[in-house]
């Protein structure tokens, strides 16, 4: 009845009426009209508009909305690929068609059903329609989903309260009041503008059993510096019309900066001596002639950052102990995966800025333990205030800049490249 393969996507046709899983029918959250020909697709639109009791029962009650929308173009049994030639027959007309996956719980001995994107708009327009697409081992039916939430919240939660979900990725937002967050439609409407730029998925969870291994080991190196960093500004008069209802009286101008750079305790003094890496406070204060702070401290840092590439660039050969050399011989084990490690498969691993033995590893671990290849700048409040006044003098070369955006206005962080 339902494609057991998970391999719902492939375009078969139909040529008989499925009857849906009954876990599913008990949710009356579908219309399945029940056809005695080959159009399916164009059955299940229609469904949209019968009322009365006997809803799946193909006659007049469908018949008479057949004039609505242009059919024409159209094989019958229509193929997932057909179903936008229909949006374009029909311009007002969006469609998302969903497929169902069999799941079966050896343990529980029990089978449940999980709905999952194959076609989704990334805008719904006036006359919109979600129908769900099953097949059996040769043929494939549309049917018309009526509630979408209904359809999927057991997928999502065990409770029976309304929620409303993303048709993309199957975030549900409860309509129930929240204090710190929005909820329902508004939550939803948030959720879009993030989620709306990605491609639908269907999150898979573990099977039962997986372990779930941490393997990107490289994230583990703790980076010997960062840079602290914070703006002070003035509040300048101003009277400027913004729109026909908007008068800005004030802006916020950079008035002074602030930045240390923090090495970690590895790190030799006399090799930032030699790279001219400050390390204490480097504060700059404008004035009525000089009033570029915000770009002044960009190209003050990109400075530092160079400096301290061209330090990290160094690399100290390893000197032994007989105690370490010891430890290292009787080492069976690598120290990060656990994986059991024999002759050259066996590696020294040592702080390349001093000549420190750290540890011994596998090859494959060995070469994942890269130093950073950025430098972390922290700002107290950066997404709120301090990264307006800067971002804007980021592009003042044609370097990459890569951004984490919050909304339109707030940033949670955004990386330069600097390296030629």
């Amino acid at each position: 009845m339902v494609n057991n393969s998970g391999d719902v996507g492939r375009e078969q046709v139909t040529t008989t009426f499925i009857s849906l899983p009954s876990s599913i029918q008990f949710k009356l959250s579908t219309i399945n009209p029940q056809n005695n020909d080959r159009q399916c697709f164009k059955w299940s639109i229609l469904a949209k508009y019968v009322t009365g009791r006997n809803r799946c029962r193909i006659g007049d009650n469908y018949y008479r909305h057949a004039y609505k929308y242009d059919f024409t173009g159209l094989s019958f049994p229509t193929p997932l690929c057909e179903v936008k030639i229909f949006e374009r027959k029909n311009p007002t007309v969006s469609v998302n068609v969903y497929g169902l996956e069999k799941k079966t719980n050896l343990r529980l001995k029990s089978v449940s059903y999980i709905v999952f994107p194959l076609k989704v708009n990334d805008e719904e327009k006036v006359d919109h329609f979600d129908l769900l697409y099953i097949t059996d081992n040769e043929n494939g039916h549309y049917i018309f989903i009526n509630n979408f939430s209904r359809l999927v919240r057991s997928q999502s939660s065990k409770h029976k309260d309304s929620r409303v979900f993303c048709k993309r990725c199957f975030t549900s937002f409860d309509c129930r009041e929240l204090k710190y967050k929005k909820n329902g439609q508004a939550g939803l409407d948030d959720h879009m503008k993030i989620c709306g730029a990605h491609k639908p998925i269907l999150p898979v969870m573990p099977k039962e059993g997986e372990c779930v291994e941490f393997k990107t080991w490289k994230n583990t190196v703790r980076h010997p510096f960062v840079i602290y960093a914070d703006f002070e500004a003035l509040l300048v008069k101003t009277n400027e019309k913004k729109g026909e209802s908007t008068q800005i009286i004030q802006r916020h101008e950079a008035m002074s900066y602030g930045f240390m750079v923090k090495a970690s305790e590895d790190v030799p003094a006399d090799l930032l001596i030699q790279h001219e890496i400050p390390t204490g406070p480097v504060i700059y204060r404008g004035s009525e002639n000089e009033t570029d702070v915000a770009k002044h401290f960009v190209e003050a840092v990109v400075d530092v950052a160079r400096k301290i590439e061209g330090l990290m660039k160094t690399n100290i050969p390893l000197i032994m102990t007989e105690g370490e050399e010891k430890t290292h011989q009787e080492c069976r084990v690598c120290n990060l995966c656990k994986c059991s490690i024999a002759g050259g498969e066996k590696v020294r691993d040592h702080d390349h800025l001093t000549d420190k033995f750290r540890q011994s590893l596998c090859s494959s671990c060995n070469l994942e333990l890269q130093q950073p290849k950025f430098v972390p700048v922290f700002f107290h409040n950066l997404s709120n205030y301090d990264s307006h006044l800067i971002v804007t003098e980021l592009g003042y070369d044609t370097k990459t800049i890569n951004v984490i955006p919050n909304s339109e206005e707030k940033f949670i962080s955004f990386s330069k490249y600097i390296s030629s």
